[in-house]
């Protein structure tokens, strides 16, 4: 799997950042089409509507071969959280825990073409963050929603925790299933001086079910950052065997952001921690 971002440094640029109360006064999207744009010549029908964070969904028909543009990686979109009525994306808080909870279903034809091949790699979703590293440098990761059935968390700080991997058989997912999934951000503030995460993925069509709990890496920040951003991704590929054009579909509804409740699964998290300071 070639991922061009994974868990890459990258110069900030683009989108202003708003001053924020946080992820939880979140009242609409900021939309970034072509965020990546290899290419240009694809239709792009967006169904996001302004003033909500309820629901997101982007279909992209990349054109068959022949058309202007040549073999390349993916293009990328992404609807950034903001509390602005979408004008800017908001800027987190690293004292501010939340929960963000959502549904989302990943179609593509990517792969549909009898030859067993992808080409050049799968489509890709899921919850996105960019860490702010200070400096004009941002950390980015998420949950990676791949299209061969491999999900992941990591980058943006978070230490790696695996919910599927296509390549040795665990596959979380196929393409059409539906996902129910959260992501629990629990900020050092309110967890003990360590930050961590929890994320709740249940394959809702099949009906596996697994939890991660982990915590972010000791050698960057405790968490987010002030400033950085949360998003929805579309990481959209196109397979040149196919005459009438890859059509990627990804869409994200029933979404919902709550302040993080304390409960079980921060109790849980509190024993991993614990278990780990003991093993040291």
């Amino acid at each position: 799997m070639k991922v061009r971002a994974l868990f890459a440094v990258v110069a900030l640029a683009g989108v202003a950042a708003s001053a924020s109360a946080g992820v939880t006064s979140a009242n609409a999207f900021n939309v970034q089409l072509r965020n990546w744009n290899d290419y240009p010549s694809s239709a792009i029908t967006p169904d996001i509507a302004a003033n909500q964070t309820s629901h997101a969904r982007i279909t992209e028909n990349m054109n068959p071969p022949g058309t202007s543009d040549p073999q390349k990686f993916a293009n990328r979109h992404l609807a950034y959280f903001s509390e602005d009525g979408g004008a800017n994306k908001l800027s987190m808080q690293m004292n501010q825990s939340f929960k963000i909870s959502y549904k989302m279903v990943l179609n593509s034809n990517v792969d549909n073409d009898g030859s067993g091949q992808n080409w050049p790699q799968q489509p890709e979703g899921g919850l996105f963050f960019g860490n702010d590293r200070g400096g004009g440098w941002i950390d980015e990761g998420g949950i990676f929603v791949v299209g061969n059935g491999t999900v992941f968390v990591g980058g943006a700080n978070q230490k790696f925790s695996l919910i599927g991997e296509h390549n040795n058989g665990t596959d979380a997912f196929k393409k059409g299933d539906i996902l129910s999934m959260s992501y629990t951000y629990y900020s050092a503030a309110d967890f003990g001086g360590t930050a961590g995460y929890a994320v709740e993925f249940m394959n809702l069509t099949t009906g596996f079910s697994k939890t991660v709990r982990n915590t972010f890496d000791p050698n960057g920040p405790n968490g987010f950052n002030d400033g950085s951003w949360v998003a929805f991704r579309w990481q959209h590929t196109r397979n040149p065997l196919v005459d009438g054009g890859t059509v990627n579909d990804i869409e994200y509804y029933d979404i919902a952001v709550i302040p993080s409740p304390a409960g079980a699964s921060l109790l849980a998290l509190g024993g991993l921690v614990a278990a780990r300071r003991r093993r040291a």
